[in-house]
């Protein structure tokens, strides 16, 4: 392992191109622009580091630890508090190996399953950001690293209840493009699961159609996705096309259809024929579809949003059975309320209450698009 803190006013070669840009008379503003600060967490979950990492020293990036070091060996030298870096250029081979520690991660025993649970869904946090960068460019590679993340989780969750229930219990539920597309995944994949009625590669493209399933938004001005009050009708126009529109970014970028690319296209078709942006109707939008647009719908329930708080798991259900009814199939939206607390529950609730009917109608009326 190769790690240098410089001295003040060192010039060594590990200093550029910062300190020759500095020479130069670069404005300090440019010459951060070179580089991206970086969570020590994020770092530990690596095996080794696929590229430099950078100290801020006095207003510097100077060489901390070479490609090749050990990862967690880095991060243990680090003192609190400190402010890592990796060169811009770099991104991508970070993201990379971010993608491929997933696995291993999840595997290590000598962690607890919270915080396996933490590290890899922090990790694939970071996979994801650049895929929702709005109008930012996504490629084969960006697409690859995240299915090759979402693979791993996937083959970890089978068979492990204490794994996960913790990932469950670790994922964030406040606004975020990009947490929100790992949400669904997680729950598509034990939706799946639970029902019993899919093949391995069947779990698995539900679980990269709903990981991609909000791609789309990449396209969508922020002034819309955050917008605090009801969408405008032009604003709704431009939000419903991001379903078409996620569709073709895949099947540009890999250059063929992937077997999930559907998934992206009908994740707002709904069962009454009232989704978006074919209107099909039941059984004419494909199982997988239909299981990705609960588990899409749920997540955006029980996730705080600019409009809204994030809601309780009883108050999503509720609002999906009674103030979205027809919307859902039920027998998947019946195996949804199973798997998070009980369908006898829910059945049992007062449904004539008028409280509740109202609490439902008005929830239902705010939701009826959401993901």
């Amino acid at each position: 392992m190769t790690i240098r803190v410089p001295a003040p006013g060192r010039t060594g070669s590990q200093l550029e191109p910062t300190a020759a840009r500095r020479r130069r008379g670069v404005p300090s503003a440019l010459i951060r622009d070179t580089h991206q600060e970086i969570p020590p967490d994020i770092l530990a979950s690596l095996d080794e580091l696929p590229c430099d990492v950078f100290l801020d020293h006095d207003g510097r990036y100077v060489l901390y630890a070479a490609a090749g070091a050990v990862a967690r060996d880095v991060v243990a030298h680090v003192g609190n508090p400190v402010a890592l870096a990796i060169r811009t250029e770099d991104r991508d081979a970070l993201r990379r190996g971010l993608a491929r520690s997933v696995g291993r991660i999840l595997a290590d025993e000598s962690r607890t399953p919270v915080d396996r649970s933490r590290r890899a869904y922090a990790a694939v946090g970071y996979v994801m950001t650049p895929i929702f960068r709005t109008h930012g460019s996504v490629g084969r590679e960006d697409l690859e690293d995240a299915t090759v993340a979402i693979d791993a989780i996937v083959g970890m969750l089978t068979g492990m209840d204490s794994l996960v229930w913790s990932m469950v219990a670790t994922m964030s539920k406040h606004l975020a493009t990009h947490t929100h597309a790992i949400n669904t995944a997680v729950y598509a994949v034990l939706l799946g699961q639970a029902m019993k009625e899919f093949s391995e590669d069947g779990i698995r493209d539900i679980a990269r159609g709903a990981l991609l399933h909000d791609i789309g938004k990449n396209r969508i001005p922020l002034e819309i996705l955050d917008k605090p009050g009801p969408l405008d009708e032009h604003e709704w126009r431009r939000m419903r096309e991001h379903p078409s529109v996620g569709h073709r970014m895949v099947v540009s970028a890999l250059g063929v259809e992937p077997t999930y690319a559907h998934i992206i296209a009908e994740h707002h078709e709904r069962a009454d024929g009232s989704g978006y942006p074919a209107g099909t109707k039941g059984r004419a939008t494909p199982f997988d579809s239909r299981l990705v647009a609960i588990v899409d719908a749920y997540d955006a329930l029980t996730s705080a949003r600019a409009y809204k708080p994030a809601g309780s798991s009883y108050s999503a259900l509720w609002t999906m059975r009674f103030g979205m009814r027809g919307q859902f199939d039920v027998r998947v939206l019946e195996a949804l309320v199973g798997l998070m607390g009980g369908w006898k529950a829910l059945r049992r609730a007062d449904v004539r209450s008028l409280e509740l009917t109202e609490h439902a109608r008005s929830s239902g009326s705010q939701a009826a698009n959401v993901g």
